[in-house]
Order: structure tokens, then C-alpha cells, then sequence
């Protein structure tokens, strides 16, 4: 029920870990400090909610088609796209992807009909750009929370056994009525969430060193879009952790592991 898209025509960069391994988009490898534009913004929303990574505040057009737009205000290298907090789903949009290329809007994705409301990772070949934005066509107008462009965490090892995907680990807190003969008198539902625990093994020492401290930091304050196994599964949570992800020792030549737990923006 979840999002990832690909380039059209992506071909994976040498240098870059297998589809097989998550991608991890969080807030120390995302874009900021930079200014966004919408084609229109209706009453009572705001061009600028998608810029910051809460869910309560969003931006949603005026009228069909639309356009959001981020000017970082320098070139920058970014290789994924992060929505999260959207009804194009419900709204029946048709979602595409694009950078300034000096004369013209250029084209990363195909023009792509979002099928639910559940969070989206588009992932594309690095590009150094300086301007980057979203267009929606078809359907009536959505709201969107978060939007995001950088270049992500590409983890080293993939997950091979006892995971739990994050689009079908939901939970839901329910409060049941009865009579005092134990007819059932309905149900409420007071929240629903998504959880689950992301365990990798045999990491290089050296990899942690270079790649992990700024991921504990990111994940202390903003939430992070993860998709698990991109080439495989459409599953992407946009997630917050209430335990910082420590490595440890193996006790296997330089091999460590780490394990994150995660709660994910739930959604119906």
C-alpha cells in the first residue's frame, strides 16, 4: 500500500549500495534553509508547512493542476524525494517529480497516479540542482505535510529475515462497549500507529564510524523516512523512534549491529 518510485529509466550508480538495503531519509541529509513557492495556496493553509517535518500544519492549492516548489538557494546533490502527511490518494492525484534545468523543467519520474495516502520515497540518479519541485495534476485539490529532497542514507547490509514491514505492522488502540448480558453496544477507535524494529548485522566498523553518528542525531529530534527494501517492497514509513539506535560489537572480526525501533505516522 505504500510508495516507492523510481526514475524513469533509473539506472543504479556504481558507487551505490544494492536496492536490496534501506534507504534512510533523515533530517542531517535532506535540504533546508531554503524558500518554497506554490502555484496557489488555498485559505487557511500554507506554502511554507511542507518545508518543516510536523504533521499539522500543510499546504494545499487553491486549484488543479498545482505546483510546489523549493529554491535552496544554492546547488545542492540530491538523489530521493520524501512525501509524507498527504491525501493524494484519497484525492485521486496524479503526482510528478522535477529540477530546473536552466531553461526549462525537466521530468525525474513519469507522471505517476498515488494510489493511497501512505508516504512516498521517489528515488532518482544524483542530481546537483538548485531548484526542485512537485506538480499535480488530475483530481481535486489535496493537503500535503512534508516534503523533502536530498541524498540518502544507503544502509551497507540488507535485511534478510524477521522483519515486520511497516505497512503491515499497524496498530490500533480500540475501546469496546457491552451491555451487562455482553451485547456488543460498538467500538471506538481512539488511534491507530504503525511499529516495528529494523535489525541489521554484520555492518563494518569503519561504515558505522562514517555513517551512523549523524543518523543518531538526526533521529533524536525530526522524524525519517525509511524504505526497508526499496527494489522489493513498496513499504516507506515516515517514522520517529523513542530509543536512539547504538551499535554494538559483534565479537566477529570488525562486524557490529544495530537495531531501530520505530513508530510510524498511522493512516486509513
Amino acid at each position: 500500500r505504500m510508495t516507492v518510485i523510481f526514475q524513469t529509466g533509473y539506472t543504479l550508480p556504481s558507487s551505490d549500495e544494492p536496492l536490496t538495503n534501506a534507504r534512510i531519509a533523515h533530517s542531517l541529509n535532506w535540504l533546508s534553509g531554503g524558500t518554497a513557492t506554490a502555484s496557489t495556496t488555498a485559505t487557511g493553509f500554507f506554502a511554507n508547512a511542507p518545508l518543516n517535518s510536523l504533521t499539522y500544519e500543510f499546504w494545499k492549492p487553491s486549484a488543479i493542476p498545482a505546483t510546489w516548489a523549493y529554491d535552496h538557494g544554492s546547488t545542492a546533490e540530491c538523489d530521493y524525494l520524501c512525501i509524507a502527511a498527504h491525501t493524494m490518494g484519497t484525492n485521486g492525484n496524479t503526482l510528478q517529480v522535477q529540477y530546473w534545468g536552466g531553461s526549462a523543467w525537466v521530468d525525474l519520474i513519469a507522471a505517476t497516479a498515488i494510489a493511497n495516502d501512505s508516504p512516498i520515497m521517489v528515488i532518482f540518479e544524483p542530481q546537483t540542482r538548485q531548484l526542485w519541485r512537485i506538480s499535480i495534476t488530475n483530481g481535486t485539490a489535496p493537503t500535503v505535510g512534508v516534503i523533502k529532497f536530498g541524498k540518502a542514507l544507503q544502509m551497507q547490509r540488507a535485511i534478510y529475515a524477521g522483519h515486520a514491514p511497516i505497512d503491515m505492522a499497524r496498530q490500533t488502540i480500540l475501546r469496546s462497549n457491552f451491555s451487562e448480558t455482553g451485547e456488543f453496544l460498538g467500538r471506538s477507535k481512539q488511534r491507530n500507529y504503525l511499529s516495528t524494529s529494523f535489525d541489521w548485522q554484520h555492518l563494518r566498523t569503519a561504515w558505522i564510524e562514517t555513517n551512523w553518528p549523524a543518523m543518531q542525531k538526526a533521529v533524536e529530534s525530526e522524524p525519517f523516512w525509511i524504505a526497508w527494501r526499496p527494489i522489493a517492497s513498496a513499504a516507506v514509513g515516515y517514522c520517529q523512534t523513542d530509543q536512539v539506535p547504538i551499535p554494538s560489537k559483534m565479537g566477529v572480526k570488525d562486524f557490529m549491529a544495530v537495531q531501530l525501533t520505530v513508530r510510524g505516522r498511522g493512516y486509513d
